[in-house]
């Protein structure tokens, strides 16, 4: 799960140009900030099922679990009633969903080159002996 959430906060930095250094620290209250840890909330509690109390854990800018019921709730009210917010929600959810099957690609690739490269030394070792 910690990789999805870099991958989260690495999408959002880039959707609403800004630092990913605004999730770790409580720098800016710049509204595309605040959207962006928003998103990242609302993410981590809809779609990795992380409790209010333990989100402050991977949002280390938030002061409390108060401010993720507060980003949640107003992220649901958002998504009902304002086609911006929805539009990027729908580009989040999918550029997560691409990445994640590159990533899962990636790590297949990388898993059989290491296999290769495994089976190579093994026979290297065999004709040693």
């Amino acid at each position: 799960m910690d990789k999805s959430i870099t991958i989260a906060k690495s999408i959002l930095a880039d959707m609403f140009g800004i630092s990913s250094v605004h999730f770790e620290t409580h720098i800016s209250r710049v509204f595309k900030v605040n959207e962006a840890r928003r998103f990242l909330v609302y993410y981590l509690v809809k779609i990795c099922q992380v409790k209010y109390v333990n989100v402050v854990t991977y949002v280390p800018s938030l002061k409390n679990h108060a401010t993720a019921i507060h980003h949640c709730r107003k992220m649901d009210d958002m998504l009902g009633i304002e086609p911006r917010t929805q539009r990027l929600w729908i580009e989040f959810t999918e550029k997560m969903e691409n990445e994640g099957q590159d990533h899962l690609i990636r790590d297949y690739e990388s898993a059989t080159n290491d296999l290769i490269a495994l089976k190579l030394k093994v026979r290297t070792l065999k004709n040693m002996i």
